[in-house]
């Protein structure tokens, strides 16, 4: 995945982290993560998506069973968020900044990579 957002694996570095843990996020994990989030920081997490949005399907994404939550991975609510979710075995993308065709800004993709919708044609 990493080499996929570049040419240069060092630079995919700093775009984004991902891990795949046991490959497996469902929505009652989220709902763990969620409450997780607001017990240790008091305030709801920054949830920006959850599942399929236009934008996902505008980029071509299948984005059923994702969350993304609107959160830099290297602030401290994101150096959290992604130690949680590494502890957790959750699979998760960090992503840093906007990567054309794959993020439009910095984020924290909850669950497995999302798919490419199929063309109809």
């Amino acid at each position: 995945f990493l080499n996929a957002l570049t040419q240069e694996p060092a630079k995919a570095a700093e775009l984004a982290d991902s891990y795949s843990g046991d490959g497996i996020f469902a929505y009652a994990t989220y709902a763990k993560v969620e409450v997780a989030f607001r017990e240790h920081f008091g305030k709801p997490m920054p949830v920006s998506a959850v599942g399929e949005t236009a934008v996902h399907r505008a980029l071509g994404f299948d984005h059923r069973g994702r969350v993304d939550v609107a959160i830099h991975p290297d602030r401290p609510e994101g150096v959290w968020l992604v130690q949680y979710l590494t502890d957790n075995h959750i699979p998760f993308f960090a992503f840093r900044q906007a990567v054309k065709g794959k993020a439009t800004g910095a984020h924290i993709h909850i669950g497995p990579m999302s798919t490419r919708i199929a063309s109809g044609g």
